[in-house]
């Protein structure tokens, strides 16, 4: 049942679902994603799982005798992908996590596998809204009005997902996502999504923090005039400030130096033709950082920066922080656990910070005792089709993921 051939069979039928391009495109209630989350449910049954949904999409595939409300050791990660993907973002999580769930199914502390709905921001403008469900922590009504780039509401796209099998009825309005089963420690497998553990030979990461992050969106209004007829020193050129603004956030992530990083993610300009000044212009920014302090001196020096800069250029700006999660610890006890075992096991590892945010965080924010474990990703790229981990090291992390559960359920039992 868990083998290497189950857990690379059942991950390339996952990517198979995926909107047409390169890569995997699978976002949150799209077509795709009812496809491959009808699979999953149809792939937990043929395991002698129940698949059972909650009111926003969520999965628990579990032993069919749990009853609601049971306490269980929580495994899993999300369905969703960005828009043009990888294969194992997020889907290397689920499908152990579905096999691992099968496997220990019988006596014992329970194991339950999670998929959660959404972990990516990438159709509506939030991200985790999944877990937050899960954790009963997301009220649905309070979601309903967020558009997709095509209009489409949070609320229509999940009825619409609804009316196929895929979640559960809504809650009344104004009341949280009822909770199915209560997590007593969770764990997440997940690709590394950077170059760390190829770099140094490693096969495994204990991550034992998450960073957290700052975005910010900056509005600069200039003066739109004739390019050929304005001289230079007489311009209020809003795309010029944002330029300028790009590069103080790439100076700020190298002068703050690692867990630090800044980034621009997007730029758009007004009117956009050659022969016209830019008169507006709009940035997307982020700072990231691993410690509560250093992140809010980043989002602070950075919008200082910012505003410097449009002031010299005589260019209006507008900031506002459009998003954010706190940097959050993980459990240190379980994480000491996992390098003993790790060490005992002679698996090369190593100890690190995840730069990206995952449902670990959210599940270590609710006071559920939290770890995740990365495998290599090959020339740490991911969000891109060229993702890649090798199979015999998906393996491996699937492998120590199962003892270290089963010392966990030893523990709990």
């Amino acid at each position: 049942m868990f083998t290497l051939e189950s857990l690379s069979e059942k991950l390339d039928r996952l990517a198979a679902f995926t909107a047409p391009g390169p890569g995997v495109t699978r976002l949150v209630y799209d077509d795709a994603w009812c496809e491959a989350h009808l699979w999953l449910q149809a792939e937990a049954r043929a395991l002698g799982l129940a698949a059972t949904c909650d009111a926003v999409g969520n999965l628990w595939l579990h032993n069919p005798e749990l009853p609601p409300g049971a306490r269980v050791i929580a495994l899993g990660s999300h369905l969703d992908t960005v828009k043009r993907g990888g294969r194992f973002d997020g889907a290397y999580g689920t499908i152990a996590a579905l096999l691992l769930a099968a496997e220990l199914r019988g006596s014992g502390f329970p194991v339950a596998a999670f998929v959660t709905c959404e972990e990516e921001g990438s159709r509506f403008p939030m991200a985790l809204t999944g877990v937050r469900g899960l954790l009963g922590r997301l009220v649905p009504s309070e979601c309903e009005g967020a558009r997709d780039a095509n209009g489409v509401t949070w609320g229509e796209a999940l009825a619409a997902a609804r009316a196929r099998g895929c979640a559960a009825p809504a809650p009344a309005a104004g009341a949280a996502v009822p909770r199915l089963f209560d997590a007593a420690r969770q764990l997440e497998l997940h690709i590394e999504q950077g170059p760390v553990l190829e770099s140094w030979g490693d096969k495994l990461a204990v991550v034992d923090r998450i960073a957290g992050y700052r975005r910010l969106r900056a509005r600069l209004t200039g003066e739109a005039r004739h390019a050929g007829t304005t001289p230079m020193e007489r311009r209020h050129d809003a795309l010029a400030a944002a330029a300028e603004i790009v590069l103080a956030a790439e100076s700020l992530g190298r002068a703050t130096g690692a867990p630090g990083v800044a980034t621009a993610g997007f730029a758009s300009a007004e009117p956009g033709l050659y022969n016209v000044v830019p008169g507006a212009a709009t940035l997307g920014l982020e700072v990231r950082h691993t410690e509560a302090e250093a992140l809010a001196r980043m989002e602070r020096e950075l919008g200082e920066a910012a505003r410097a800069i449009a002031q010299r250029r005589g260019v209006a700006i507008e900031l506002e922080t459009k998003a954010g999660e706190e940097p959050t610890p993980l459990s240190e006890e379980l994480a000491a656990q996992a390098l003993a075992l790790a060490a005992g096991m002679a698996i090369p590892h190593r100890r690190m910070a995840s730069g990206a945010g995952h449902d670990t965080m959210a599940f270590a924010q609710a006071g559920v005792p939290a770890l995740m474990l990365f495998v290599p990703s090959r020339g740490g790229i991911s969000h891109s089709p060229d993702e890649l981990t090798k199979a015999r090291d998906l393996w491996v992390g699937a492998a120590f993921a199962r003892e270290l559960l089963a010392a966990w359920r030893q523990e709990l039992a």
